[in-house]
């Protein structure tokens, strides 16, 4: 079988795109990660958090940018809003926030002592009358641009943001709108560093022409199948710069025994190969509204990633650290349990995915050593990678625009 007849070629909608290899040079060349990382990362609008994180005033969270080394707070204040804010003591710099989350009235530096309230005042200033002209009203914490979508909280560190959120996120946040987000407030974390250009990881989990291959022995049946042998998608669309892949899920797919009953027990349809049930679900899931599908992969430039199914949803998060090393974050949200059974669906369902991502993530490192050095100087991108040559494309548009060589 060369190609299923029932999956149409995906390049064909995207005339824009160059068909030819695809040159390596924007995951090794230095001099284009500095770029991206002063004209994309500084720029746009990055993922904080949920809104679940901080449901009373006074509650916070941090959140490491690790691109920049840098520690952001994020706090509900008196007035029910979410601010965001460095974490950095106007007087001499040191953190006044140590504790990853939490309830408090005042943000207190260890070093001297100086207090900061939820919406960022400097609230506490100890031998006040020992500074020399020094304007309290101007020494509050250093602000971030912070929004929120759907739940989600986004932050900007451009001191001006060239767009609202709402801009930005443009098409795709209106195709999103409305999905369950908020059903699911539980969470498990899985991050680690790997020696890889983010974009490499990125482009990991938008195609499943991998999936017959890499997992051949875990999920190699769920997404492909004798239906669909090579991992064809469903669909691709584009959102400049964001973009979806829909992606196939084997609806005659037999989970081995404990497997079944992490899938038979799971508060929502299992991601891997989950069967779409007959939900109200927003335009931008299963765009083709395909009897076949199982997820959606949503990118959200540059580095925030949702993999959504009918009932369920985890997150992708890659933060440049170097231009072949990244640190990579995926949040997997579930519902609360409501029993035991509910419990260790939800364990399993972390774990099969956590042993997943081991599988895709030492492989990336492999190909990078190749592309470092120099045994690789281009991909081939075949017709199912798509969101991959429009992903290239997207980076490349970008730095242009902003002037950058």
């Amino acid at each position: 079988m060369n190609r299923p007849t029932h999956f149409k070629r995906l390049t064909d909608k995207f005339p824009e795109l160059d068909r030819g290899p695809v040159s390596v040079d924007l995951i090794r060349d230095p001099a284009i990660f500095e770029a991206e990382k002063q004209h994309i990362f500084r720029t746009g609008w990055l993922l904080a958090g949920r809104v679940e994180r901080v449901p009373h005033a006074g509650d916070y969270f941090l959140r490491s940018v690790p691109t920049f080394d840098m520690s952001l707070i994020f706090v509900r204040g008196k007035d029910g809003k979410v601010r965001g804010f460095q974490n950095a003591c106007r007087h001499r710099g040191n953190h006044v926030c140590l504790e990853q989350e939490g309830n408090c009235r005042l943000f207190t530096c260890t070093f001297h002592g100086w207090a900061y309230n939820t919406e960022g005042d400097l609230a506490g200033l100890p031998d006040a009358e020992s500074f020399f002209g020094l304007e309290r009203s101007k020494m509050g914490l250093v602000a971030v641009a912070t929004e929120e979508w759907e739940g989600f909280i986004f932050f900007c560190l451009d001191a001006q943001p060239r767009q609202t959120l709402a801009a930005y996120l443009g098409g795709l946040g209106e195709a999103l709108a409305g999905y369950p987000f908020a059903r699911s407030t539980t969470r498990a974390q899985f991050i680690c560093t790997i020696k890889s250009n983010w974009k490499n990881v990125v482009d990991s989990f938008c195609e499943i022409y991998h999936i017959p291959f890499l997992h051949k022995r875990s999920i190699g049946s769920t997404l492909a199948g004798p239906a669909n042998p090579f991992g064809h998608l469903i669909d691709a669309l584009a959102y400049y710069p964001h973009r979806t892949a829909s992606m196939w899920g084997n609806k005659e797919y037999q989970p081995k025994t404990v497997q079944g009953l992490g899938y038979r027990y799971a508060s929502g349809d299992p991601i891997t190969g989950g069967r779409a049930r007959d939900l109200p679900l927003p335009p931008g899931v299963n765009p083709a509204r395909s009897p076949d599908w199982a997820v959606d992969v949503s990118v959200f430039f540059p580095n925030f990633l949702t993999a959504i199914g009918a009932n369920t949803y985890f997150t992708h998060q890659m933060w440049p650290l170097a231009v072949d090393s990244t640190q990579y974050e995926m949040t997997y949200y579930f519902p609360s349990p409501s029993n035991a059974a509910e419990r260790f669906a939800q364990e399993y369902l972390f774990v099969e995915l956590r042993d997943l991502l081991i599988e895709d993530l030492n492989t990336l490192e492999r190909a990078q050593a190749n592309v470092n050095n120099g045994t690789i100087r281009e991909f081939h991108f075949q017709d199912h990678e798509v969101e991959l040559r429009l992903h290239n494309a997207t980076i490349r548009q970008w730095l242009k625009d902003a002037g950058a060589a």
